[in-house]
């Protein structure tokens, strides 16, 4: 892991401006790694929610979790939001 140790002196400097919340495992996303992020379902770019500490994907409607600072992209992983009503002839009554 010695990749790993470059992108150290990011975290520290962060965890300096950021206040330190101290919300333990819940870490959250790196913000260089959102450029390089894409939805694997849509290729299309996802939003940060610092709230719920996940990646959203406005167009799908779905909101991928980050577990200890990294984002788990796995289709199957990802939960449905239901911020928008839905489409004409869905399930919904």
């Amino acid at each position: 892991g010695a990749a790993m140790l470059r992108g150290g002196t990011a975290v520290l400097r962060r965890a300096a401006s950021g206040g330190g919340h101290g919300q333990g495992s819940a870490q959250p996303l790196e913000p260089s790694l959102l450029r390089f992020l894409v939805c694997p379902l849509s290729k299309r770019p996802l939003r940060y929610e610092e709230a719920t500490n996940e990646l959203i994907n406005e167009e799908l409607g779905i909101a991928y979790p980050i577990i200890d600072g990294i984002p788990n992209m796995i289709p199957e992983a990802a939960r449905t939001t239901q911020k928008k009503p839905p489409a004409e002839g869905s399930k919904e009554p």
